[in-house]
């Protein structure tokens, strides 16, 4: 692969501090959440200059598009797409609801497994598999330098594809809000300040 992927995740959001489930819903920035925008959005400038041709594809969900709105007022890229393929796995009927929430109306549907793993036990929930699929078809299509404006779970899988990682390798990959991941040559590097 010849991409070079500069992959961040959202700011955190209210139900990020309240540990509830968002998937295909979306809740506001938290003012954590704007700062790590605007840290990332620094480390955006640091790499890329203030103003940069390097395109940016962002999630479609509010989150994310405020994120990247945020990115914008210190590394501005010229070209910004919206791509689905790099939205968040959609959780079912449990998005909106705590692991705690989940546990009392569902008795024993999570088995027991690791986060995140149980997420993809919701009824309704997009299957780890269909979501691999969808980022794994964005991630085959990337050429030149690009920024991702994504999501925690969904940017576990990007990176996941990108080194061939296992299922469970991939899905314990950390998601820091306040940091890039640069793929390159076959590596991931974290960016920070």
């Amino acid at each position: 692969m010849t991409a070079e992927i500069y992959l961040l995740r959202h700011g955190e959001t209210a139900w990020n501090a309240e540990h509830r489930l968002q998937g295909h819903k979306d809740s506001p920035l938290t003012s954590r959440g704007r700062e790590q925008a605007r840290i990332v959005g620094r480390i955006l400038s640091k790499y890329f200059g203030r103003r940069h041709q390097t395109p940016m594809a962002v999630s479609p969900l509010g989150r994310v598009r405020a994120t990247a709105a945020i990115i914008q007022q210190h590394a501005e890229s010229a070209h910004v797409t919206i791509e689905p393929r790099i939205e968040e796995v959609g959780f079912g009927v449990w998005e909106g609801l705590t692991k705690a929430e989940i546990d009392a109306s569902w008795p024993g549907l999570t088995g027991g497994l690791a986060s995140p793993e149980w997420f993809f036990c919701a009824p309704g929930a997009e299957s780890y598999d269909a979501c691999e699929r969808r980022i794994g078809a964005w991630l085959g299509q990337q050429s030149g330098k690009v920024i991702a404006v994504s999501h925690e779970v969904a940017g576990r899988i990007v990176r996941g594809l990108y080194l061939g990682l296992s299922r469970e390798q991939t899905l314990a990959l950390t998601v820091p809000q306040d940091l890039v991941w640069r793929l390159k040559d076959g590596k991931i590097d974290a960016l920070t300040l």
